[in-house]
């Protein structure tokens, strides 16, 4: 089973966004316009009505997302910066192992 990790007391940002886009998917009302569309009905209307909020729905979940309004290049220089940071803390760790100034547990 391929679990998230824990996101400080709170549920994985992964999570909730598939969840909220499951919540307003426009699937199962593009199928039912067609199933009106086909038997010429008068709720046709209402269908279409019920999907353009949905769009609209989806619409202010993708614009509330973290990050969506930082440009890929912006992307790109926050992730060179944290891969030099993680690269820093890697190198910090293995000159303290070495220290021997304490013991590490053997698992």
């Amino acid at each position: 089973m391929n679990r998230l990790p824990a996101f400080r007391g709170r549920q994985h940002p992964t999570l909730v966004i598939s969840a909220a886009l499951e919540a307003v998917s426009p699937l199962p009302g593009i199928v039912k316009l067609l199933a009106v569309a086909n038997k010429d009905s008068q709720d046709v209307h209402q269908v279409l009505n019920e999907l353009k909020n949905k769009f609209q729905e989806m619409r202010k979940l993708i614009s509330a997302m973290p990050g969506i309004s930082v440009s890929p290049e912006q992307q790109q220089q926050q992730l060179q910066n944290l891969r030099e940071q993680v690269r820093t803390k890697n190198e910090l760790l293995q000159k303290y192992k070495s220290l021997c100034m304490f013991e590490i547990p053997k698992e």
